[in-house]
C-alpha cells in the first residue's frame, strides 16, 4: 500500500481540530488508495550518454518532476547534462542494461543484487551528516516489546517492497518469514511520516534510519517517547554513483559535477531532495567490500 501525496509531518503541524480532519481522511487513504503511477518522462529523449539516471530502492519520492526539473536546471550550468529519475525499478534496470553509458545513482543494495549481472563500476558514496553508513531501525509501538507481536500487524517504511522486507528479514531473523508473512506494509513518502504513522496508531511499527528517529527526538519527544525500538539492520552504505564498465568520458564529466555539487549552495540544495549533504569518492577497502 502506497500514500505518496500528502506527509504526516505536514498534519503534525496543523491547529488540532484541523489535524483532527486530516488524519482521519489520512487514515481512510491509506485504506483505499491503490498504487499511484507517474507520469515522470522516463522514455526523454534526451537519454544519452550525458545523463545521470536515478533509482533509489530505499525512497519513496512523490514529486518526480520536480526532482528532474531541479537537477536539469543545475546541470545544465556545465554543459548539455541531464538528470533522469525512475519510479519503476525494472525499467531502470533495463535503461543501465541497454546504455551502458553516463552515470547511475542507486542504493547500495540494489547494486549488490545487480553487479552480479551487470558490470559496473562504483566510484562516489553519499554523505549525510559526516556519514557514508547507515542502518535501518524497527521501531514499533511501546506495547510491543518482541518482533512476534507484529503478526497481523502494519508496518510502515519509506523504502520499496522489495527493500523493506530484504531489511526486516535480516532484523527479524530466524522468526521472519513467519511474521512477515503475516503483516501488511504501508509505504509512505518520507521515515518521518512512517514514525509518525505509529504514532498516530495508523501502523504498529516503522523501518526507518537511525537519523530520522534523532531527528524526531529532538523535534517531536512526546511521539519519540511512544516508540520501543526491536532491531537493527547492519550498516550499509548511502547512495552509491556508477558508471557502467564499458562507459565513455561522459561519465567522469557526471561524476565531477557531482562531486562537486556540495561545494555550491545551489548544488547543496539539490542534493538535500536526495537526503544527501555531498558525496566522496570510495576508498580501496570500501570498493573491497561492495564486491561480490
Amino acid at each position: 500500500m502506497r500514500y505518496e501525496k500528502f506527509g504526516l509531518s505536514a498534519i503534525v503541524k496543523m491547529p488540532s481540530v484541523i489535524r483532527f480532519l486530516a488524519l482521519a481522511i489520512f487514515a481512510l487513504l491509506l485504506v483505499i488508495i491503490s498504487p499511484i503511477g507517474y507520469s515522470e518522462p522516463e522514455t526523454n529523449a534526451h537519454l544519452d550518454g550525458n545523463t545521470l539516471y536515478f533509482y533509489n530502492s530505499e525512497t519513496n519520492i512523490n514529486n518526480y518532476v520536480s526532482l528532474k526539473i531541479a537537477f536539469d536546471t543545475y546541470f545544465a550550468k556545465f554543459g548539455a547534462f541531464h538528470f533522469q529519475p525512475f519510479s519503476d525499478k525494472d525499467i531502470f534496470e533495463k535503461t543501465l542494461i541497454e546504455k551502458q553509458d553516463g552515470g547511475f545513482l542507486l542504493s547500495s543494495w540494489h547494486y549488490r543484487i545487480l553487479q552480479k549481472k551487470i558490470p559496473m563500476t562504483p566510484v562516489l558514496v553519499g554523505v549525510s551528516h559526516g556519514k557514508s553508513t547507515q542502518r535501518k531501525v524497527l521501531s514499533a509501538r511501546n506495547q510491543i516489546d518482541k518482533v512476534e507481536l507484529l503478526k497481523g500487524g502494519k508496518i510502515a517504511s519509506a523504502a520499496n517492497e522489495a527493500y523493506t522486507r530484504t531489511i526486516l528479514s535480516q532484523i527479524l531473523g530466524a522468526k521472519s518469514a513467519e511474521i512477515l508473512a503475516q503483516i501488511e506494509l504501508i509505504l509512505v513518502p518520507k521515515d518521518i511520516d512512517a514514525l509518525m504513522a505509529v504514532g498516530f496508531g495508523m501502523a504498529d511499527a516503522a523501518l526507518t534510519t537511525e537519523d530520522s528517529l534523532e531527528n524526531l527526538a529532538k523535534i517531536n519527544q512526546k511521539q519519540y517517547s511512544m516508540l520501543n525500538r526491536l532491531g537493527a539492520s547492519e550498516k550499509q552504505f548511502l547512495t552509491l554513483a556508477v558508471v557502467p564498465k564499458k562507459t565513455a568520458m561522459n561519465s567522469a564529466a557526471l561524476l565531477e559535477i557531482l562531486e562537486g555539487m556540495s561545494k555550491a549552495p545551489e548544488g547543496e540544495s539539490k542534493l538535500r531532495m536526495l537526503g544527501l549533504d555531498g558525496w566522496r569518492k570510495l576508498t580501496q577497502s570500501e570498493l573491497k567490500e561492495l564486491e561480490p
